[in-house]
């Protein structure tokens, strides 16, 4: 009797639910666990065949298996575990984590039950998979717009562009300078509308597409970048300084090199000093991101004119810019939310440093693995 009072202490302490039955299905045990789980109180069950918990079809196969299991020891459930339905009660089905073990007592065979309702994490992954299918129906129209922007948008804008230029050649001796200097204009627009299309539609294929990753040295990507984009910049006032080789490392090479790109051409052309310096390298730096301490942390530095502090995040918003600019100096407002998303892609982070008029520095993280 003592040792049948310290073993149902022992059961009801446990926070699953836990079934002893016999060789032939009879429940011998039911924790309170058990009782919460099912709807039903001890004297309910004791002495029933475990079946009774079970729909179909698993309530008609249960003593077959357990004939099968002891004549052959052939396991299914014994040892191994398996999701299952059971049966509260009140009628009510529900999926459960089943785990069975086998044990002897007083000589007498018998199975012990862990059981646990996972309804809520079933539930759950009902939600991930539709949540799913609603962001793959989302992406495929998202592809549609793309289609539809590419396409019927940018038609019109070429045949505005056309129109401005067959105006001058048409009428060019009816146009003063006034006349000429509006249909340029109309040129100049449709150009960069048709440009901020394709801005927008790159972004919204940019965290979509698969990235080719593979291990890259870096100092090749920002050398490269530097020798086809800003081989001008560096004959002329630029000096780019690497106080130490750049590491090798597992990215999307492609997509990496954009992000240099648009960090040092931001670098060059935020800067109005006779002298620009940008500096490329890597440090140890606690990520504000994470609070920890960062082994491998990139940055890119500049002695331009500095972002004031309110508007370090506006400026990873797409198309936003914050300085006035000259068409010929005009950017899109896209760089930096590239840069965002291809380092995010990257399961890294960026955060800035700057100061107005002394320059700004971008640091990154870049934690992709093979």
């Amino acid at each position: 009797m003592a040792n049948d009072n310290f073993l149902e202490a022992v059961m009801d302490t446990v926070l699953d639910g836990l079934i002893i039955i016999d060789i032939v299905g009879t429940i011998k045990r039911f924790n309170s666990s058990a009782c919460s789980i099912f709807g039903y109180a001890v004297s309910d069950v004791l002495g029933k065949n475990v079946k009774m918990l079970m729909p179909e079809p698993y309530q008609s196969s249960h003593d077959g298996y357990l004939h099968n299991y002891t004549s052959t020891g052939d396991r299914k459930i014994i040892g191994i575990g398996r999701e299952i339905l059971a049966q509260r009660k009140d009628g009510t089905i529900f999926p459960m984590e089943l785990g069975v073990n086998e044990m002897e007592m007083e000589g007498e065979r018998l199975f012990v039950g862990t059981i646990r309702d996972i309804s809520e994490r079933k539930a759950a992954e009902v939600e991930i998979q539709t949540t799913l299918k609603k962001l793959k129906i989302s992406n495929q129209e998202l592809d549609q717009f793309a289609y539809i922007a590419s396409h019927d948008l940018k038609e019109p804008l070429r045949g505005l562009a056309n129109n401005a230029i067959f105006l001058k050649e048409d009428y060019a001796d009816k146009l003063d300078d006034g006349g000429n200097k509006r249909l340029d204009r109309i040129d100049f627009l449709c150009t960069r509308m048709e440009r901020l299309v394709d801005n927008l539609l790159y972004y919204s294929r940019l965290g979509r597409h698969e990235l080719a990753i593979i291990e890259t040295d870096l100092n090749n990507v920002v050398h490269k970048v530097i020798e086809l984009s800003f081989a001008d910049d560096t004959d002329a006032t630029a000096e780019f300084l690497f106080p130490e080789p750049l590491p090798r490392v597992v990215c999307d090479h492609q997509k990496v090199a954009e992000l240099f790109r648009n960090l040092i051409s931001n670098g060059i052309k935020y800067n109005e000093k006779a002298h620009k310096v940008v500096e490329i390298g890597v440090t140890q730096k606690t990520n504000p991101t994470t609070q920890k301490m960062e082994d491998r942390v990139f940055y890119v530095r500049d002695n331009g004119m500095g972002i004031d502090s309110r508007y370090f995040q506006d400026i990873f918003r797409i198309f936003k810019r914050l300085n006035e600019e000259t068409d010929t100096k005009r950017g899109s407002g896209v760089g930096l939310t590239f840069v965002k998303k291809i380092i995010e892609r990257h399961e890294g982070s960026i955060w800035l440093e700057s100061e107005v008029d002394k320059g700004t520095c971008f640091y990154f993280t870049l934690n992709l693995e093979l």
